[in-house]
């Protein structure tokens, strides 16, 4: 900035003074160099896997599955309406059997014919696509096989697709898909959790979850499951005991391929179950309202089942981003047992039990029936796919 300054002999002359802003505006210009930090390359490592591990066993979420379209995919990247009950989940909640699973599941809906049977419905229609470790098996609601019984031990979660699933199921079904995925042996170190509940109905559960590796490197791996629960019910004289096991061994044949066996056993006997409810109508036309506990089964009715499943996965990567896998399984399940059924009115004048069908004359008076059941089912099952990018 200019100014001028008045000397003693009244002459003036210029002179210049440093302000702020040229200050300021001298400093910016300033070659930037100047004031840069010499620059350094630095080395950026990402590491990934395109076949990251599927495990939830302390969440509630899953990183990626397979559920919906057998490609390893996070949720987000499935196009469906897909629901994934963790273990963690299933043992906050004491979700026990796959019954309780989709009682618990967004979407399923169920139809409760008697003390243990039941029908699941998802989007208006039932569920009749039914997978251990994604390979379709046999659901049968009819005569009550165990299969709503199956204890959620002896698996690290379930998996439920809402919709139509043609690439899982061949043929879709619009209603959904259910996956069980069984625990695997994954840990290379000795790991084990035991547990035991006593809760109401006299019940008693005990559960032991064990697993370690068979060689020093871990590359050989076992996991054992085991458990016992006898408990009975809101419902008179009602029963059931239930004892489950499963072995299986995880080994890894290479870098790139992995072989799993194993063998599953469940044994369901169940004393003094409902066939059908109890009779609704009277002769006049009125409902009738029962004890909660009331039950039409007698003392010498059961339903036993014993389950045996033995299975086989084997997994083999190529092509840095591909994988193909071959699954393997053969299951029997026998059943027997002994049940009555009720079909008829109740006249409220005496308390008895008339027929639907009396009004037809003699021989058609009958209110119910027994039956005694048995049957061996037995289903053979081989899947083999390949995922990549």
């Amino acid at each position: 900035m200019l100014s001028t300054q008045f000397n003693r002999d009244n002459q003036y002359q210029a002179i210049t003074k440093p302000s702020l802003l040229a200050g300021c505006i001298a400093l910016a210009l300033l070659p930037s160099a100047a004031f840069a930090a010499p620059a350094t390359e630095e080395t950026v490592i990402v590491e990934g896997s395109a076949t990251a591990p599927d495990d939830g066993e302390n969440d509630y979420s899953v990183t990626s599955t397979s559920a919906g379209t057998k490609m390893q995919m996070t949720q987000r990247d499935i196009p469906q309406s897909v629901t994934i009950v963790s273990q963690q989940r299933m043992e906050d909640q004491q979700l026990q059997t796959l019954g309780e699973v989709m009682e618990n599941t967004l979407g399923i809906s169920k139809s409760q014919a008697d003390s243990d049977r039941a029908l699941y419905y998802s989007r208006g229609f039932q569920i009749d696509n039914y997978m251990v470790d994604g390979i379709p098996t046999y659901f049968e609601s009819r005569w009550n096989l165990g299969d709503a019984l199956s204890d959620m031990a002896l698996f690290e979660r379930v998996e439920v697709v809402r919709g139509a699933t043609g690439l899982m199921t061949g043929t879709g079904n619009p209603s959904a898909a259910i996956n069980m995925v069984r625990k695997h042996a994954t840990s290379r170190e000795f790991k084990g959790d035991v547990s035991a509940e006593y809760g109401s109905w006299n019940k008693e559960r005990y559960v032991a979850d064990l697993q370690s590796p068979l060689t020093e490197d871990g590359k050989i791996r076992a996991r054992i499951v085991g458990g016992y629960q006898n408990n009975d019910s809101w419902l008179d004289r009602y029963n059931s005991e239930k004892t489950f096991f499963s072995g299986i061994v995880d080994a890894d044949l290479g870098d790139l391929t992995t072989l799993s066996a194993g063998y599953e056993y469940q044994r369901i006997d169940v004393n003094s179950p409902t066939w059908g409810g109890l009779p609704r109508w009277n002769t006049d036309g009125s409902s009738n309202s029962y004890d909660r506990a009331r039950s039409t089964a007698p003392d010498w009715a059961y339903n036993d089942k014993e389950i045996n499943k033995v299975f086989m996965t084997l997994k083999q990567r190529f092509a840095d981003t591909w994988q193909a896998t071959l699954n393997a399984t053969h299951s029997e399940v026998e059943f027997d047992s002994k049940m009555m059924y009720v079909d008829a009115y109740v006249n409220k004048a005496d308390g008895m039990l008339v027929g639907p069908y009396s009004n037809y004359g003699p021989g058609f008076d009958h209110v119910g029936g027994t039956g005694w059941n048995s049957g061996k089912r037995k289903v053979d099952a081989l899947d083999l796919f390949a995922d990549g990018s």
